[in-house]
């Protein structure tokens, strides 16, 4: 991608949280006034282990040009283990992207806890350059 388009480029990244950890991590970032790339768009989930692999497929199907996950902290989810099972669900994903020859780095998983204003905004502007770099998923017709 050449340095125009790329400057051109704005990402569109679906922030997938739970909304007991990282829904209220974001929420914290806006309270201490953080800011981040205001093309991320959060989705709250009563947990993250609700996501379903058909979701992540969706929203980068229907013009994401990347998606995060973000759960609980090892050990701490309410449901047990909803963290763990969408952690392997996004490892799973990865490989198939990377089969198809789509760029695995478009889809990542985080854990944060509520009071991690500043590492949810850390992350998600992390995001949003490493998918700058990358450049659209599908280019416009």
């Amino acid at each position: 991608m050449d340095l125009k388009k790329k400057n051109d480029f704005i990402p569109k990244i679906i922030v997938l949280c739970c909304e007991n950890s990282a829904y209220r991590a974001a929420d914290m970032a806006g309270t201490l006034k953080l800011s981040f790339p205001e093309s991320i768009k959060i989705i709250s989930f009563p947990c993250i282990g609700r996501v379903e692999e058909i979701h992540i497929l969706h929203a980068l199907e229907n013009g994401a040009d990347g998606v995060i996950l973000m759960g609980c902290l090892e050990d701490s989810c309410k449901f047990l283990d909803g963290n763990i099972r969408a952690k392997k669900k996004v490892i799973y994903l990865k490989e198939l992207l990377s089969e198809i020859g789509v760029e695995d780095s478009r889809i990542e998983f985080f854990n944060i806890a509520p009071n991690m204003g500043a590492k949810f905004v850390e992350l998600v502007s992390e995001m949003n350059e490493k998918i700058k770099d990358l450049g659209p998923l599908f280019e416009k017709r």
